[in-house]
């Protein structure tokens, strides 16, 4: 399947009552904005470990879904750009910048076809985050992306579900199954990541969305390949989260839930 009709389908996809979503999650932008002033470092204190006094640098947000990272970042003093395919989201993500009363700037397109004019260039840091690789079915273009967007010895942030979890855990009839296909490449059809946050009436209509998981052995190749050089990765202990429902108790601290991974830009 071609990236531009999986990148239809999920911009269709996307573009369904998401911002609805975020506010059954978080509430209104106004009431969420007011926890994110109160504590901005809180939903970025994993990234602050690898960046630093971000103050003054220039932030990326690809696929930034509803600006509350974006927020936060400019909240400390960073520039920040998100872009991402959904207008929804960045209704949401505009209306949280304003209540905070920081700047963002927010790009709705599809990552590999950001018109140049947008000035997506020497930038200090790119993050993506939590379940974005799967919606590209080649993820070279996604990386030259990232590179061209930062500038010589920038670095690129990637946190995403571990493929242990995302392509070989199952949970059925109570009992956790490493049944999946860890080396599948076929682009499956599934369920929106929010759908769960609408009513049941809402999640009739909802589309569903185009999705390829990858191994981390493919996704480190990929990064290596266009033009970085990878510099940290963890396989991170602990996440609870990134389970799927009803996994057996403690089985966050035996197998990994997350990676984290930090890419230089050589140059």
């Amino acid at each position: 399947m071609e990236q531009k009709t999986v990148s239809y389908v999920n911009q269709s996809g996307w573009n369904q009552s998401a911002y609805q979503a975020w506010t059954n999650r978080h509430g209104s932008p106004k009431e969420y904005a007011k926890k994110l002033v109160e504590n901005p470092t809180d939903s970025v204190s994993h990234y602050l470990k690898f960046m630093g006094d971000v103050e003054d640098k220039k932030i990326a947000n690809f696929l930034g879904s509803k600006g509350n990272k974006a927020v936060s970042f400019s909240l400390l003093g960073a520039k920040v750009c998100v872009v991402d395919i959904s207008d929804d989201n960045r209704k949401y993500a505009m209306e949280l910048a304003k209540e905070a009363k920081v700047d963002i700037k927010y790009i709705v397109s599809d990552i590999l076809e950001v018109p140049e004019d947008e000035g997506l260039v020497d930038f200090d840091f790119v993050l993506l985050e939590l379940g974005v690789l799967h919606y590209f079915v080649d993820l070279m273009p996604l990386f030259k992306v990232v590179c061209n967007t930062l500038k010589p010895g920038g670095h690129f942030i990637l946190r995403d579900y571990h493929p242990v979890v995302s392509k070989l855990l199952n949970v059925e009839a109570g009992k956790l199954t490493a049944n999946g296909d860890y080396f599948s490449k076929e682009v499956i059809e599934e369920d929106i990541a929010y759908s769960f946050l609408l009513s049941e009436e809402e999640q009739v209509n909802l589309k569903k969305v185009n999705i390829r998981r990858w191994s981390l052995g493919e996704i480190v190749t990929a990064i290596s390949n266009a033009g970085f050089r990878i510099n940290y990765l963890e396989e991170e202990a602990g996440v609870r989260w990134a389970f799927p429902a009803g996994s057996p108790k403690g089985i966050e601290s035996s197998v990994p839930g997350v990676y984290t991974l930090i890419a230089k830009k050589e140059g």
